[in-house]
């Protein structure tokens, strides 16, 4: 029998630049205006680039009592993935609604700037 070989996939896109295209993709439902779309899109892929693209790696210094048993100690490594996969996933949550709030934001700045109106989806 001979071996399969299954390639994977290449990651070839930053999960930020999805982002910045459901960005610039949510901008073109709202106008076809591209001063906006361009001014408002770089604004928010500075914005991401600067401050919500930073990684986030809880780090632990667990002292663990050397009689642990195997059972207790897969216990608590399982209880610790648990726990950094919830906080991860609240980072996550988190960082996304910043990044909706500052859209919404830089916006109204825009729009206020240039005394235009533009309805949200």
């Amino acid at each position: 029998m001979t071996a399969k070989i299954v390639p994977f996939p290449l990651q070839t896109e930053n999960p930020w630049e999805e982002i910045d295209r459901y960005i610039r993709a949510y901008l073109a439902e709202i106008t076809t205006d591209r001063d906006f779309i361009n001014d408002v899109g770089n604004r928010m892929s500075h914005f991401i680039e600067n401050y919500a693209s930073k990684s986030f790696e809880p780090t632990f210094n667990l002292i663990v009592p050397p009689n642990l048993s195997r059972e207790q100690a897969d216990a608590l490594l399982m209880s610790l993935e648990k726990g950094v996969q919830a906080t991860a996933a609240e980072v996550q949550d988190m960082v996304r609604n910043i990044i909706i709030e500052r859209l919404h934001l830089e916006i109204e700045i825009y729009t206020s700037q240039k005394n235009i109106k533009y309805r949200l989806c």
